[in-house]
């Protein structure tokens, strides 16, 4: 195997005797766009991936991936770092298109069963995805990224769910490394409702009240902008770069600080926080974001109250 080629092999089970190849063409088509937009996602400006999709059996396609260069200092440069077949193999297994010990776009979708309720940043590099009932997966930022991309999500209900659909006598769509049939990763018929739903939701009855989702951010830096200083929780802003952000303060131990005097905050200090960000839908009505402090990590005065502390 060259050093920057691999094959995969996408295989169609059930009884294939013919494919229409005008419900087959967008399909192949979204197997170089998923495989080449993920990689533009997760490694903007690096390498990138040419596909070539060939049938070789009924139902059976060898995708050939080849990452190549543009200018020979770029080449000198790859070949210090690592195999660019090591590189592919990490991406395909971030989307999910082979199976590893990391847990791939393809599989959370799988999983999840819909659309997540809460998604929140758990640790530097991890995030924790929440469901309607409660269950959790955990994800890194590679796979992250890939969830967050609706091209990307898209292109994978195309490559494994709308064959099935499109034909009742495929059963599954299957795809693996050629030659190493443990990598495989198979979605079943039975898999179709979950990925639908995540993928294309069913519409929100006008009937419903309201549905929530919830992000916390971690390490959001912040600019204090008008804030109760007898320590009511509410209505403080801030500055977020060119964003004003009114939120509710849940960390008490700030709000005492707060009131004792030991913070006195200047528009021109910095903080650090964990940030929630709570968008409600009412019916269709999409409602204005509300977000709330849950802590203030660091508290760093800017060089105005410095000079004020200076002058008293």
């Amino acid at each position: 195997m060259p050093n920057n080629h691999i094959n995969f092999v996408y295989k169609l089970d059930g009884d294939i005797s013919e494919i229409d190849v005008f419900q087959l063409a967008p399909t192949l088509l979204a197997i170089g766009e998923l495989i080449q937009e993920s990689n533009r996602e997760i490694n903007p400006g690096g390498r990138q991936i040419g596909v070539n999709v060939k049938p070789f059996r009924e139902g059976t396609f060898n995708v050939d991936l080849t990452i190549f260069t543009h200018t020979n200092l770029q080449q000198f440069l790859n070949l210090l770092n690592s195999s660019p077949v090591d590189e592919i193999k990490k991406l395909l297994e971030w989307i999910g298109l082979i199976g590893s010990t990391t847990l791939g776009a393809v599989h959370v979708i799988k999983r999840l069963r819909g659309q997540p309720k809460t998604v929140e940043e758990i640790a530097p590099g991890e995030f924790r995805y929440t469901t309607k009932d409660d269950r959790s997966i955990t994800v890194n930022t590679q796979v992250h990224q890939l969830l967050s991309n609706s091209q990307i999500t898209n292109n994978i209900y195309k490559v494994y769910v709308s064959p099935i659909e499109a034909q009742q006598s495929v059963t599954s769509v299957r795809t693996f490394i050629e030659g190493d049939e443990k990598s495989e990763v198979r979605i079943e018929q039975a898999d179709v409702p979950a990925m639908r739903e995540f993928v294309n939701p069913s519409p929100i009855p006008t009937t419903l009240g309201e549905v929530i989702k919830e992000v916390t951010h971690r390490d959001v830096y912040l600019n204090p902008k008008r804030g109760a200083f007898d320590g009511d929780a509410k209505d403080w802003s801030f500055r977020r770069g060119d964003q004003i952000v009114t939120a509710t303060i849940k960390d008490k131990d700030f709000l005492n600080k707060c009131i004792s005097g030991e913070y006195r905050l200047n528009y021109s200090d910095l903080l650090t926080v964990e940030l929630l960000e709570r968008q409600r839908v009412i019916g269709t009505q999409v409602m204005k974001p509300t977000y709330e402090i849950v802590k203030v990590t660091n508290y760093i005065r800017g060089a105005q109250q410095a000079k004020l502390d200076l002058d008293t």
